[in-house]
């Protein structure tokens, strides 16, 4: 029989499962409602426009984010603090960077094709890490001195919720998508 680990100090067995639990949950969501998103901006060629571009790519870096949050859920299970980690950094820093500046870079490459003006792919790689830095740190602090950050971990359920549902567009082709008839449109 394997031995069992510690749990971490000041934590019960019953805490750790909470923890767990909550941050299962936020996961899948997050996949849930970001996917059906990815989905719709796939199914419905209105939702194609550089307006929502935007709400697409916030989708991808978000889902990204709640497979972190489902490594964690497994991680918080296990209590094994350095997968997780690394995990962590793969899935907040390297996959929405790379989604980032491939999407940029075609963008450029299409642009540059056309005669159009040309793009920054730059920019948006710095902002990223702009962004998600201070995000990553007080995480990693959370970490190691056992301050619990779940509230943290919400944040892709709600970019879904306030970027893509709350979007009369996007909803709209969410909508489109899901019915099983063709809407007629006005």
């Amino acid at each position: 029989m394997a031995a069992t680990r510690a749990l971490p100090a000041g934590f019960g067995e019953l805490e750790v499962l909470a923890v767990g639990t909550v941050l299962l949950i936020e996961a899948l969501s997050g996949l849930s409602l970001n996917g059906l998103t990815i989905f719709s901006f796939c199914k419905t060629p209105d939702l194609r426009t550089p307006n929502n571009l935007l709400v697409l790519s916030l989708a991808l870096a978000d889902s990204g984010i709640s497979l972190n949050a489902l490594v964690a859920a497994v991680s918080s299970l296990l209590r094994n603090i350095i997968s997780f980690l690394f995990t962590m950094a793969f899935f907040n820093f390297v996959v929405p960077l790379f989604i980032t500046l491939t999407s940029y870079r075609l963008m450029e490459h299409k642009f540059s094709r056309s005669g159009h003006l040309q793009v920054n792919t730059t920019l948006p790689g710095r902002m990223l890490l702009l962004g998600w830095g201070p995000y990553a740190l007080l995480y990693l602090y959370a970490a190691i001195a056992d301050v619990p950050a779940l509230i943290a971990k919400t944040m892709p359920t709600i970019n879904a919720i306030n970027y893509a549902l709350h979007s009369e567009m996007v909803y709209r082709g969410i909508w489109q998508c899901l019915s099983p008839q063709k809407s007629k449109q006005n």
